[in-house]
């Protein structure tokens, strides 16, 4: 059955920004969800923002129901989209973020997240040609065309794309696990901080002392460049994510990457961070990082989760760290000996942190080469499923 997105959905549209500023948000509450929160397939509660019970019932209209279909609408992030964990309901949606919820007598929601997905270069084609720089709007996603399959045909091709993606949470929520695991064992090993009394053998440092930084290897790519690319196999990191992917590659082994510029510090002041490892590639907005004096990328990359980085951030407009300030910051650094014990007790957890993340990428190249090929029936799909 051809018909458009309208057609076939009871809400199509975005919320707004709560009134009052910063005054507006709190420490907990009812979710409110922002771009940063949508990735592709994937709900991200890293920077999740709270709002209070009136804040919230003036964006009643665009309260998130269980499985409503999230889409980015505006940024370098528009046409992600995703489905939110209902853990974190009750929720509403800012202006950057639309909802989509299908009739249940002929559509399921994931089956849109799905379609949505498919057709993710069409609506960036689309976005980027219309009024507002990379923006759909509320017309575009309402005149959208889909042929809708039976509602068997659908349980069916959500079955299987489903429980790949379920893996992949499922791996997701046990690196968390993880690496809170390691998060304590990191607070119960190294305790003190720049005020305290050390133990003989501690003393207090700067971070210019235990990291290597290797920005003056990072090369910046254009949009226009990477389109051009045909093999796209190595990630490409920005200052907060993974951007995309590009035939080569310029660094290889494990990297903490830190923002330099852009988005820089979460809601609490901490630094945006990214453990990445293999072969990849880094544009000039993130600082790579390695550990040195018995630091390790594992042990930075927990020591600046407990280290707030507001103070040294720069420029009202785009916010920065730069190389000096981030060099200038104190810590405390432990003996060589309490390091290397860290190190062993935590490589396991790292171990298997890496592992679960590879075969996440495992699973959603295949999840990515069966989706355009369920969604337009080239694959015959068997009754049991």
């Amino acid at each position: 059955m051809k018909c458009k997105l309208a057609d076939i959905c009871t809400k199509i549209g975005s919320g707004a920004t709560p009134r009052g500023g910063k005054e507006a948000y709190c420490a907990k509450g009812i979710s409110l969800v922002r771009s940063q929160n949508v990735r592709d397939f994937t709900f991200l509660d890293d920077g999740l923002a709270f709002i209070n019970v009136e804040q919230a019932t003036k964006l009643n209209n665009v309260e998130v129901l269980k499985e409503d279909v999230l889409v980015n609408i505006t940024g370098d992030s528009v046409a992600r989209a995703c489905i939110m964990d209902s853990s974190f309901l009750p929720a509403r949606v800012n202006q950057h973020v639309a909802i989509i919820r299908g009739k249940k007598d002929c559509v399921i929601n994931r089956y849109l997240l799905y379609f949505l997905q498919w057709k993710k270069g069409y609506l960036l084609q689309i976005a980027s040609a219309g009024a507002t720089r990379n923006a759909l709007t509320k017309g575009m996603l309402e005149q959208l065309e889909i042929d809708l399959p039976s509602l068997n045909e659908q349980k069916r091709i959500v079955n299987i794309l489903g429980a790949l993606d379920e893996k992949i949470e499922l791996n997701n929520k046990m690196n968390a696990n993880l690496e809170q695991q390691a998060q304590a064992l990191y607070g119960k090993l190294f305790p003190y901080t720049i005020i305290d009394e050390l133990p003989s053998g501690w003393r207090t440092g700067t971070v210019g002392e235990i990291v290597e930084i290797h920005d003056s290897k990072r090369i910046p790519l254009s949009g226009a460049q990477r389109s051009k690319m045909e093999k796209r196999i190595y990630p490409y990191y920005g200052a907060a994510s993974l951007m995309d992917y590009v035939d080569e590659y310029i660094f290889d082994g494990r990297y903490l990457l830190l923002g330099e510029d852009g988005t820089v510090v979460d809601d609490a002041g901490y630094p945006i961070l990214q453990y990445v490892w293999g072969k990849f590639w880094v544009n000039n907005h993130a600082h790579i990082l390695t550990g040195k004096l018995g630091f390790n990328v594992e042990s930075l990359l927990l020591l600046f989760k407990q280290t707030p980085v507001k103070s040294i951030v720069t420029g009202a407009v785009q916010p920065k760290i730069s190389q000096t300030n981030l060099r200038s910051i104190e810590v405390v650094i432990p003996p060589l000996t309490e390091l290397d014990k860290f190190s062993e007790l935590t490589r396991p957890l790292f171990d298997q942190i890496r592992h679960n993340q590879e075969e996440n990428k495992a699973l959603a190249g295949l999840r990515d080469a069966l989706l355009p090929k369920l969604m337009k029936g080239v694959i015959s799909i068997n009754e049991r499923f």
